[in-house]
């Protein structure tokens, strides 16, 4: 196992043996498993990657697997952990979705999906999604990523003003450029899984982009929203590694970011910045100099919903003690 992880590190990929394709086994569970799942999934977790679930949860759907999923904005833990959830939330980092977050009606959840599925009691529990926004709202969703969504794309250099840092990303984790939309005219609601396809050439055959999307208000004071990783000798997406000639020739690193709920309100701005690194990744072994190229080649594109169309609903409010301190606090503050 940890041989294994330090020679992906290095190589990029399994040297020798089978590692990653053993613990694979989604495509054994579509072909071979008659039950249910029911995913409980943190939109904050650093642990257990959002990425486990979405878009997941869409394909045992569409495989005819009974699924349902619960995901909120807490970190590695149960949606009934309140003081964990303040204490592992941070701006940016789920805090604007407490209290909301806490569902102590999860347990009674589990308890009927476990006495229909596995004792025949009750009736069949509904086959959806609770997906909470990075601002607290539920609401009900059939398929997670929605289907349906209109696509916003904002090419970098255009759309995307560069308002910082030259085009060329350093392997140093703090040197790159910085992106802004203009104010949004009216708010938006992102869902599901942005991508940012961008246009690099590199010095050597390798090199990592870093993607930090922001909302940034009318002060310009911002707070993380998603982020995007990549490898560049995966530039294409998939598991097999690429090459290309350096310096020479132009590569399109189809990037996407973790699941993203969040709504930016009007006025407000997103901000992209792109580094070689970031949060508590590890800097790549091939570490390279990579050259952005603006342009209509290289755009963040994000999915977002019509809130007026969907099935916002309130849960039951947490009454523990940490849930309240925080309300009387944010009141106070106001």
């Amino acid at each position: 196992g940890p041989a294994t992880g330090v020679g992906a590190y290095v190589w990029g990929g399994e040297a020798v043996g089978n590692y990653w394709g053993e613990r694979y086994f989604l495509d054994r569970v579509l072909e071979n498993y008659n039950g249910s799942v029911y995913l409980i999934q943190g939109m904050q977790d650093w642990n257990v990657d959002p990425h486990m679930a979405v878009p997941t949860i869409n394909i045992l759907k569409q495989h005819g697997i009974d699924a349902k999923g619960l995901f909120g904005q807490w970190d590695h833990d149960y949606p009934d952990r309140p003081d964990y959830h303040f204490d592992r939330s941070a701006e940016g980092r789920g805090r604007e979705a407490y209290p909301q977050m806490t569902r102590f009606d999860w347990m009674q959840d589990l308890l009927e999906w476990f006495d229909y599925y596995l004792k025949g009691i009750g009736d069949k529990p509904g086959q959806w999604i609770e997906i909470q926004s990075n601002h607290g709202e539920w609401r009900i969703e059939d398929f997670y990523p929605p289907q349906g969504m209109e696509t916003l794309a904002f090419d970098l250099g255009g759309e995307l003003s560069n308002i910082g840092g030259t085009t060329t990303i350093l392997p140093d984790a703090s040197t790159g450029p910085v992106y802004e939309t203009a104010p949004f005219e009216e708010g938006i609601w992102i869902a599901g899984l942005p991508r940012l396809h961008v246009d690099v050439r590199t010095t050597t055959i390798g090199g990592q982009i870093y993607a930090l999307m922001e909302d940034c208000d009318e002060a310009g004071v911002c707070i993380q929203i998603g982020h995007a990783i990549m490898d560049l000798r995966y530039h294409e997406g998939g598991t097999e590694e690429q090459a290309w000639i350096p310096l020479l020739q132009t590569i399109n690193a189809k990037m996407e970011f973790f699941t993203i709920d969040a709504y930016i309100a009007a006025n407000h701005s997103i901000r992209l910045s792109l580094y070689s690194t970031g949060d508590d990744y590890m800097p790549a072994s091939t570490s390279s100099i990579v050259m952005v190229q603006e342009g209509p080649g290289s755009t963040l594109q994000l999915d977002i919903i019509d809130a007026a169309e969907k099935l916002w609903f309130e849960p039951p409010a947490c009454t523990h003690s940490f849930c309240l301190d925080w309300l009387n606090q944010t009141v106070d503050s106001t």
